[in-house]
């Protein structure tokens, strides 16, 4: 599975150890063990490029939480 480089580079900053699933529809990113999204497979349309941002800024936001925590 391809991951796409922003979400990439979002999951590395995090410094957190992470995993991306693969299920039938949807790939689900994993933070230090816990889920904190979901994004579609598929080929890059304006909707899924949509998708991407709202997983980064979730990525981001589970990070955040998951330090101070």
């Amino acid at each position: 599975m391809k991951l796409p480089e922003e979400l990439r580079e979002a999951l590395v900053k995090t410094g957190l150890p992470w995993e991306i699933e693969s299920g039938k529809k949807h790939n689900k990113v994993k933070l230090a063990g816990r889920l904190v999204a979901v994004y579609p497979h598929g080929k890059k349309q304006e909707s899924e490029k949509r998708a991407l941002l709202n997983t980064i800024s979730q990525v981001r936001h589970a990070a955040q939480e998951i330090k101070v925590s």
